[in-house]
């Protein structure tokens, strides 16, 4: 659970007004079976949302009845803060009474007046405070299986605390001033789990009236921090370190070993039917231990990252949260049985629309023995839209930074992701990931993004800001796994913004000069054609872009010399071998015209050459020029 406290408070106000409006996505899941073994799943929508004047988190819990269908707000959960009022409600306990979903008491913190106050409340009446008037917040509540007037609750009131209710949380007495409570064992009322300030682990096996360290790690309880094994001796604790802990033995002292561990957070669920069983979600992967946690295997990975997960006992079923999606998961299917849209920031991280226009610089360094570059100008241009033999609507899209062009894309609004597709009898599917837009960073995905290999993988590897032309946009950062892996970021409302590669004998920048988006011009479109670029003959030496471009199996090559000189045309593959000499003589001042067929011609290995990228050199006297081009079979 979502926990808020006197510092988060100061935090808030002196960090909320950099950040930007978060559209809903899930950010918990838990579960319970009620009486007649139906499933009850709660999970948490988080939203944010920044005015002029404040702000407004939302983290509210919804109730998903699975054997009814019913879905509906269970409790609200906010912090809503502007320059003239404060209003926070935070739900971080609950717990329910003899498996009934409907009744319940809840805890957590409010707050009117900059001063967070703790509150439990049960399900009849709407927040009320206990009688001991602490601030701070609710962080474990516990009732007794065995006596339901019985209830503990622990929290950080100033310092950690625990107080105690005999009545059904009607009434609230101190219990302990020094100690917080975590948990209550639920085969014995005696035995009980406490923290203090430092994140030592006590218990006590007499209600309370006695307390002994069981464990020196000292770091604090996750919100989802005990479960219990059907055994009756084992007990499983994750702390805020992404550490499991079992104790074997009903948490004698210092019996407690470290199973697993994370770099980030986790999530644990086990079936209450099966001894020794336990589930964790790390990342994208739900991990199963059928030997009390000594070993792990993977039991299913999905494509996001996890934020909660829920076995239901006795069942081969269980149920997973990501940021946009609540899963049903057997050992056969992965079924999705609730799911919110992707958010339109998310998706304008490629916006396609007609009209909408990139201008890319593009500058190459070759390093041969006098380093040399060249310079280009690529257009990447939304020109029409069509219906593909699939029945998708797709935007035809001229794209001078892939090897193919035109191609035909689309963004997916239901799974964040950009598909190319091809009409070609060589591949095994019409449609290919281009781009995930949903990508966290650490991601890997399979994509398709340059279009001349099926088994590529492409990384989402920093999370950073784009600052142009006035805009402060956020941005993405990937990196493709290639023979010479390119370097790519996408910006939010903008698309494409560079890209980054190398090759044996040089590096290639493509920036982003100016664009078109929705018909607002950002930086300089202005693209010169090449009748423009003309300058008198004789006048200056140039080396032309080859058209076309893809090519199969010729295209040609335009020069300009300015003097008579000794001219030096060559074609190389990208290892810098050379592939053919197309010139190789002395030439007066002039235009010449160039054709280079790929037909017949062997690569370094014997075989015919390969589509791929190539580059073509002109050297004559001291000028030297070189450009790309694509043999695209």
């Amino acid at each position: 659970m979502k926990k808020w406290a006197a510092f988060l408070f100061i935090f808030y106000l002196v960090n909320s007004f950099s950040q930007t409006n978060i559209s809903p996505q899930f950010s918990e899941l838990k579960g319970m079976e009620d009486q007649q073994s139906s499933t009850h799943l709660f999970y948490r929508v988080y939203s944010r949302e920044v005015t002029p004047w404040g702000f407004k988190d939302e983290n509210a819990i919804y109730h998903f009845d699975l054997n009814s269908g019913s879905d509906t707000l269970f409790l609200s959960d906010f912090f809503d803060y502007s320059y003239v009022s404060i209003l926070l409600v935070s739900v971080d306990a609950i717990d329910f009474w003899n498996e009934n979903p409907d009744q319940f008491i809840f805890g957590g913190s409010w707050d009117l007046d900059g001063t967070p106050k703790l509150y439990i409340s049960r399900f009849e009446y709407p927040i009320q405070l206990p009688n001991i008037q602490w601030f701070g917040e609710i962080e474990h509540i516990n009732i007794s299986d065995a006596n339901d007037s019985l209830i503990y609750s622990g929290g950080a009131f100033g310092v950690a605390r625990t107080i105690k209710s005999t009545d059904g949380g009607w009434n609230w007495i101190p219990f302990n001033d020094s100690i917080k409570f975590i948990s209550l064992n639920p085969f014995d009322d005696n035995v009980l789990f406490l923290e203090n300030e430092l994140g030592f682990l006590y218990r006590s096996t007499d209600a309370g009236n006695t307390f002994n360290l069981v464990d020196l790690l000292n770091q604090p309880s996750h919100s989802n921090s005990f479960l219990y094994d059907p055994d009756q001796s084992h007990i499983y604790r994750l702390y805020s370190n992404q550490t499991l802990r079992i104790s074997p033995n009903n948490g004698e002292p210092f019996s407690w070993q470290t199973k697993y561990s994370s770099d980030s957070e986790i999530f644990m669920s086990n079936d209450g039917s099966v001894s020794g069983t336990i589930y964790l979600a790390d990342k994208k992967n739900i991990l199963v231990s059928t030997d009390f946690g000594d070993n792990f295997t993977l039991y299913k990975s999905l494509e996001r990252r996890i934020v909660g997960i829920y076995k239901k006992p006795d069942s081969n079923k269980l149920y997973a949260a990501t940021k946009y999606k609540i899963y049903e998961i057997t050992p056969d299917t992965i079924q999705i049985i609730k799911s919110l849209p992707v958010p339109e920031e998310v998706l304008n991280f490629y916006p396609l629309a007609l009209g909408n226009k990139w201008v890319y610089d593009e500058n190459t360094i070759y390093y041969d023995t006098i380093p040399h570059g060249s310079s280009d100008i690529l257009i990447k241009e939304v020109i029409g839209d069509t219906i593909a033999t699939n029945g998708k609507h797709y935007f035809k899209v001229i794209d001078q930074t892939i090897w193919e062009s035109p191609v035909l894309e689309r963004v997916d609004s239901t799974d964040g992701k950009v598909y190319r597709y091809y009409e070609d009898t060589t591949l095994t599917e019409n449609e290919y990931i281009a781009y995930d837009l949903l990508a966290e960073v650490g991601d890997t995905i399979s994509s398709f993004r340059l279009g001349f290999n099926t088994v590529l993988f492409t990384t989402m590897y920093a999370e950073t800001t784009f600052e142009k032309w006035g805009l402060t946009k956020p941005k993405k950062v990937f990196e493709e796994y290639t023979l010479h892996p390119p370097i790519f970021s996408l910006t939010q409302d903008i698309g494409l913004d560079s890209i980054y590669f190398y090759f044996d004998f040089g590096d290639t920048w493509i920036t982003l000069k100016g664009c078109v988006i929705d018909g607002v011009v950002y930086g300089d479109t202005t693209v010169v054609s090449i009748e423009d670029e003309k300058e008198p003959i004789a006048s200056s030496f140039k080396l032309e872009q080859n058209y076309p471009n893809p090519f199969n199996p010729s295209t040609n090559i335009q020069f300009r010399i300015s003097n008579f000189e000794f001219v030096n045309l060559k074609v190389y593959d990208v290892l810098g071998n050379e592939v053919v000499t197309l010139v190789n003589e002395e030439l007066s001042a002039g235009e010449y015209e160039v054709e280079f067929n790929a037909v017949g011609l062997p690569s370094r290995q014997g075989s015919a050459l390969t589509s791929g990228i190539y580059f073509y050199t002109l050297t004559a006297g001291n000028f030297r020029g070189t450009k790309k081009l694509v043999l695209l079979k």
